[in-house]
């Protein structure tokens, strides 16, 4: 399933598969990328084997959701990040800023990765996204 016509349009779809192609040409630890909208439509994927972007963007809304319900809770503030740490690999899962679409960010990566790489890695694409979407 993929994004709304009306969220966003060519040229901003674009512009986010352009800059999570260029992610993984650079990082070669990270084996995928994926931008979806907040209620879990995917805008632009580039993803291993046969993972599916539809499902892939709908839990990254789900236990980002659930993520911001937890900071809330605990009073630690605004979920920004998740790194889920599994025995295959990392995912990261963070939001997007934009001032008018809330916009996802997820990246799978290979266990061999350096946490603190991939994170400054994907949170300098995120950042790139969100600056390009908002001009």
């Amino acid at each position: 399933m993929t994004v709304p016509a009306d969220l966003l349009g060519r040229t901003e779809t674009a512009i986010c598969q352009k800059l999570i192609d260029a992610l993984l040409q650079t990082h070669t630890d990270i084996s995928g990328a994926l931008v979806s909208s907040i209620d879990g439509f995917e805008v632009a994927a580039n993803l291993p084997g046969k993972i599916s972007a539809a499902r892939l963007a709908a839990m990254t809304s789900s236990l980002l959701a659930l993520g911001e319900a937890v900071g809330n809770e605990s009073a630690v503030g605004a979920c920004r990040d998740i790194v889920i740490d599994a025995s295959g690999g990392r995912v990261l899962l963070m939001d997007i800023p934009h001032p008018t679409r809330k916009l996802l960010l997820t990246v799978l990566c290979n266990t061999r990765v350096t946490l603190g790489q991939v994170l400054w890695a994907a949170r300098n694409c995120r950042q790139e996204i969100g600056q390009r979407l908002g001009n």
